[in-house]
């Protein structure tokens, strides 16, 4: 589902530095990138940039190991939605990292390290709460001042990523999907649209920290939670893609700070309840 956010919308978020009631977005209607095909004119630097992070996610995600093998170049470019130049490029450059290796007719394997475990390793074990608090205060001092850069910096072709990002979340929503892969995409994009190819590969060493709430069983019990919390995330989207749509790296800044604020605070909440309870 794709959203679009009016001018006078714009307008009032640059005069404020807030994303007031009225920037909320008109969910439903198609999204008209109005460069034409500037997002398939996006340079191969970027472009090979989001299929290396794709292609880590996907390792962290399938829990895949050294020896696992992954799909096929044609399968990732498939997967991802680029050419096989570019997944190519991006393989050549994960080999350089020792994260993949390929063997001559037998296809492409994950190496030794994987690739979340030489910083997401910093945080210990992220099953436990407290990892995940750590790791989302080290987020906040990182990803406040990429969303000021990525408001200031975006090509038209990186807003349409972070809009596919967003619609990406809401469709895994519609489906009753907790979405943890479309919003770690969501994060990569607006990494992606600082410009700062450093940005993108802290967020991809991070790994697993990144989005752990089903890993940690801290979702919500009924479905109507859940639907309310995912909600409730989704609308801390909205506010940091619309005030990078319209160009205010303060307003960025603030609403990037806002949601990770929450979602650290909702894990302190969690980590107070678990001590209740072990006191009872």
């Amino acid at each position: 589902m794709i959203v679009l956010l009016s001018k006078g919308a714009v307008r009032d978020i640059n005069r404020t530095n807030k994303v007031s009631a009225d920037a909320w977005w008109l969910v439903g209607k198609k999204w008209n990138v109005m460069a034409g095909d500037a997002s398939i004119k996006d340079q191969n630097g970027s472009l090979s940039g989001r299929t290396v992070a794709e292609i880590e996610q996907l390792i962290s995600g399938r829990n895949l190991v050294s020896g696992d093998r992954l799909p096929t170049v044609q399968e990732l470019s498939n997967r991802i939605g680029v050419s096989l130049s570019v997944v190519r490029e991006a393989i050549a450059t994960l080999k350089a990292r020792g994260i993949l290796s390929t063997r001559q007719g037998a296809g492409i394997f994950v190496s030794t390290p994987k690739p979340s475990e030489s910083l997401g390793s910093v945080f210990g074990d992220l099953s436990q709460v407290s990892s995940v608090v750590e790791a989302l205060e080290l987020r906040l001092a990182v990803e406040v001042e990429a969303a000021g850069l990525a408001a200031a910096r975006h090509s038209m072709a990186q807003e349409s990523r972070i809009f596919e990002a967003f619609s990406g979340i809401q469709k895994a929503m519609d489906e009753h999907q907790t979405g943890e892969a479309e919003d770690f995409r969501f994060h990569i994009a607006i990494a992606e649209a600082t410009n700062n190819r450093r940005f993108v590969d802290f967020l991809v060493q991070l790994g697993n920290a990144m989005i752990p709430r089903s890993k940690l069983g801290t979702l919500p019990a009924t479905k109507e939670e859940q639907a309310a919390y995912l909600m409730q995330l989704q609308k801390e989207h909205q506010a940091i893609v619309a005030a990078i749509v319209a160009k205010n790296p303060e307003a960025a800044r603030e609403a990037m700070r806002f949601h990770l604020s929450q979602s650290r605070d909702r894990y302190h909440e969690i980590i107070r309840s678990q001590r209740m309870f072990s006191e009872a």
